[in-house]
């Protein structure tokens, strides 16, 4: 049976160590980030301790399959980006994923988001998931690189993916 739940500190091994095995497809984010969207507070931080950010896992007969991670848009931004949603290799599904997706897109509708992004990059088969869920290509940037001492741009294309839930039923303007 397949489950889709809000993450707890127990879940923070599973996907700190998911996120390292698959950090060349999703990227690097630090355990810190991963514990904030957890419990709804930046614990290292004191001028903006709140949190944003939200975690859902995936479990197949009560084992986890996967993660997603998305964040509020800061300040006047109105949308949410998936920052990071991968499942293992082992038990990946369009469906495992389609579940998370769709469970953090119903938890942003509930605070009035409605507009979602996205980043991936070009040389990845995620692409193809981001196209069946009906998500839009709308641009594409180059990566960034960590280095031991800067940011760096990268040679890597992502491209970028918008949403906008059918649930909004604010006035378009656009």
């Amino acid at each position: 049976m397949t489950l889709v739940k809000k993450a707890t500190l127990n879940d923070l091994k599973y996907i700190e160590s998911l996120s390292k095995t698959e950090s060349r497809s999703i990227g690097f984010i630090p355990k810190v980030r991963y514990e904030a969207a957890i419990i709804g507070q930046r614990i290292h931080e004191t001028t903006k301790p709140n949190c944003n950010d939200t975690i859902y896992l995936c479990f197949e007969d009560n084992d986890p399959v996967g993660f997603v991670l998305a964040s509020k848009g800061r300040g006047g931004d109105s949308s949410s980006k998936i920052a990071q949603i991968v499942i293992q290799p082992d038990a990946r599904l369009i469906e495992r994923g389609m579940l998370l997706l769709n469970r953090v897109i119903k938890h942003y509708e509930t605070k009035g988001i409605f507009n979602f992004k996205c980043g991936c990059a070009d040389d990845l088969e995620s692409n193809l998931f981001w196209k069946a869920m009906g998500w839009e290509k709308v641009s594409q940037r180059k990566g960034i690189a960590y280095t031991n001492t800067s940011l760096e741009t990268s040679d890597r294309d992502i491209n970028i993916y918008r949403f906008e839930s059918e649930n909004n039923n604010q006035l378009k303007l656009f």
